[in-house]
């Protein structure tokens, strides 16, 4: 149960484009342009610009170290990556170190971590993020909270229909267990939630 769970995570993990990293700095009006420049970029001068600290250019070259395309498959590089251009505010590397940080991918696991990466993406309004902390709340058999999470990744910056769909499911199957007011406690706190970001 508990590899299904963390696979679940991993879900998606390298299903990601230049178009998640668009909107992360609106005082750059190029962001988008200078992501589909990073997106076709080769290796070596992708890793010049990921070393000049360009967030954009980190994200791509973790992508490459997780694919193995033009240098060799390294998640522990990936991750280093997906970790700089987090920490730039990148919230599509957010996610990913998220995930790998719940399932010692490319570094070791660590749960409080994982939920500070997924927190900070879905701040941002990613759902897949928001969907990850509502899976990690079943986990751990709090329903409520689980249902929190579901709600917000409906609302979220809703980049992922999929997403939404499976959150609309889950709910669902949540609200079989839960009483009305646990279900309107779980709304409450992801409204909540909304207003302090």
């Amino acid at each position: 149960m508990k590899k299904l769970f963390m696979s679940t995570l991993l879900l998606g993990l390298s299903v990601l484009s230049h178009a998640d990293l668009i909107s992360t700095n609106p005082q750059q009006p190029s962001a988008s342009s200078q992501a589909a420049r990073y997106s076709t970029m080769g290796f070596s001068q992708l890793l010049q610009e990921a070393n000049a600290g360009q967030a954009a250019a980190q994200f791509y070259v973790a992508m490459h170290y997780q694919a193995g395309k033009d240098t060799s498959k390294d998640m522990s590089q990936a991750f280093a990556w997906y970790k700089k251009a987090a920490d730039q505010g990148i919230p599509a590397a957010q996610l990913n170190v998220g995930r790998m940080l719940a399932d010692g991918t490319g570094t070791n696991k660590n749960m409080v971590l994982a939920r500070s990466y997924l927190e900070k993406a879905a701040s941002h309004g990613d759902n897949r993020a928001s969907f990850n902390l509502a899976l990690m709340e079943e986990h751990q058999k709090d329903y409520i909270g689980a249902y929190q999470w579901y709600e917000l990744s409906t609302r979220d910056g809703m980049l992922d229909n999929k997403v939404i769909n499976m959150s609309e499911s889950k709910k669902t199957a949540l609200a079989a267990n839960l009483t009305p007011d646990q279900i309107r406690q779980a709304v409450d706190r992801a409204d909540r939630w909304i207003q302090a970001q």
